[in-house]
């Protein structure tokens, strides 16, 4: 998007300019002008989407040059900029339909507040600030990033949020899982950028653990104008889970947050899910679940372990890890021993119904549950009999470090490489978290985060490119990343290492 600045002093013009690629909008400053017929020259060869102007300038007057300039460039907005609180003036710049009026010295979150009112119906635009939204909220739900960098009045304290978790549930080999949940997200990001309106937030993105997750939140000081686009977005997601990803081959279920306070309350919720996710096994897949619902379920023990080894036999299975699936019915038969949890349990249909989705394993009807091991142990072997033993975890682990250290400036995830290793992407990042003692996208921004350092030191590059070659293509977000993990701006960084070198 262009933008012309017009004003005689060229300290208020160079730090205009310097504010502006701070905001990591979209700009393109495409010229100054330091008078009223440079700027209508500009104005004639540029056709800039908005122009900030002087009232007070040489040869023409702002308001004389803005009310020619909109001849001649109609679809130009138009932003004031005085030194003078003078209402007389604010009124004739209204009633040329001057978008906003600006007073010097003109303080930098003024200034983005301001362009972001005045381009808030352009589809860019909008989508550049909710990409921002997104960057951050992956940061902290991942622990990248903490709320001290946010203001107590921004929307992580203030907002409204909701989430949603997703669980693809399939017997399908896990090549076959990482292309369905590829073109999933895509149709979700698609989704999410056909409602996208000025004063929403929308977010698609990986937790933890690597589940999918999406997330709208909405400032509340505007009322209630954010929440209900919010609310038909989700709707249209749900429309396309039902339509697109409910069926015999396999299941999504959804797990839902509710509405929450503030980021703290969303991402607490978020991280309690995961750990509840394992309970649609026993309350039924494919289907959505709403966090009060699972609270309740959550409470019953049995029922919560029962659910975690229903689920890691799944994967087990779809994984060809024949000693750890074996092992798992092991361990359920001893809980089912326990407890009568299983025969007097109303969910059998669930249990039956993952079981057929997960593992392609058709129960019997009121089967009991020494009958059920039973089945399962036999299917076990069935399926993975002659099978030859998959990479064993160590191999599995140098494979993705090894990924990492090649593609770690491309846009890459724990999800894409377990489809390339056909594993299960529950299992990779287990086994990982497991065998380094951080989470895949902790480890993978530490890498990121060391490379960059080391541009920083023996290069010459830019913050900017520095944060493009590591794949950040966010400065913003790349130096909020980088102050987190070093504890310096990436500027600082530098300054310190060539102060050590004289």
């Amino acid at each position: 998007m262009k933008m012309v600045i017009a004003d005689d002093e060229s300290l208020i013009r160079a730090s205009l300019s310097s504010m502006i690629k701070d905001m990591e909008a979209s700009w393109q400053i495409v010229s100054e002008a330091t008078n009223g017929e440079e700027l209508l020259e500009l104005i004639a060869e540029h056709k800039p989407n908005i122009a900030i102007v002087d009232i007070r300038m040489p040869k023409v007057q702002g308001l004389d040059a803005i009310r020619l300039g909109k001849i001649i460039s109609p679809l130009t907005k138009w932003v004031i900029l005085s030194g003078y609180s003078d209402f007389a003036y604010a009124q004739q710049a209204m009633k040329l339909g001057v978008s906003e009026y600006l007073l010097k010295p003109v303080d930098p979150i003024e200034l983005e507040k301001t362009l972001q009112l005045v381009y808030k119906d352009n589809k860019e635009y909008i989508c550049l600030l909710n990409q921002q939204f997104e960057n951050s909220l992956f940061a902290l739900c991942n622990g990248l990033t903490s709320l001290k960098h946010e203001a107590r009045d921004s929307l992580y304290y203030q907002g409204r949020f909701i989430g949603w978790t997703f669980y693809l549930d399939t017997a399908q080999p896990a090549s076959w899982v990482a292309d369905v949940q590829r073109e999933f997200y895509t149709e979700l990001h698609a989704c999410m950028e056909k409602h996208l309106v000025y004063g929403m937030n929308l977010a698609l993105l990986a937790l933890p653990n690597g589940e999918l997750a999406a997330v709208g939140a909405w400032d509340t000081s505007n009322g209630h104008s954010g929440k209900q686009p919010i609310y038909d977005c989700f709707s249209e997601m749900e429309q396309i889970i039902n339509d697109s990803y409910r069926s015999e081959e396999m299941l999504i279920s959804v797990l839902r947050t509710g509405e929450c306070q503030g980021f703290e309350e969303v991402n607490r919720r978020l991280q309690q899910l995961q750990q509840w996710g394992d309970l649609r096994s026993v309350c039924g897949i494919g289907q959505s679940l709403e966090y009060v619902e699972l609270i309740k379920e959550a409470v019953t023990p049995h029922k919560v372990e029962a659910s975690r080894l229903l689920c890691a036999i799944g994967h087990h299975l779809q994984d060809g890890m024949y000693l750890s699936y074996q092992n798992g019915v092991n361990e359920l038969e001893v809980l089912l021993q326990k407890s009568d949890w299983f025969n007097a349990n109303k969910e059998q249909p669930s249990l039956s119904k993952f079981m057929g989705c997960t593992l392609g394993l058709v129960l019997q009807e009121a089967i009991t549950d020494v009958e059920m091991i039973r089945e399962l142990r036999q299917y076990g072997e069935k399926k993975l009999q002659g099978t030859c033993s998959k990479e064993t975890s160590v191999d599995l682990v140098k494979q993705v470090i090894q990924y990492i250290e090649k593609h770690y400036m491309d846009d890459i995830g724990i999800g894409q490489i377990a489809g390339q290793l056909n594993v299960s992407a529950n299992y990779l990042s287990t086994l990982f978290h497991k065998k380094t003692g951080m989470m895949f996208v902790k480890y993978l921004t530490r890498i990121r985060m060391m490379k960059a350092k080391e541009l920083l030191m023996n290069t010459n590059l830019q913050v900017k490119q520095v944060a493009e070659q590591v794949g950040y293509y966010s400065t913003r977000h790349f130096t909020k990343v980088f102050t987190q993990a070093f504890g310096s701006y990436p500027s600082d960084c530098r300054k310190n290492q060539l102060q050590s070198n004289s």
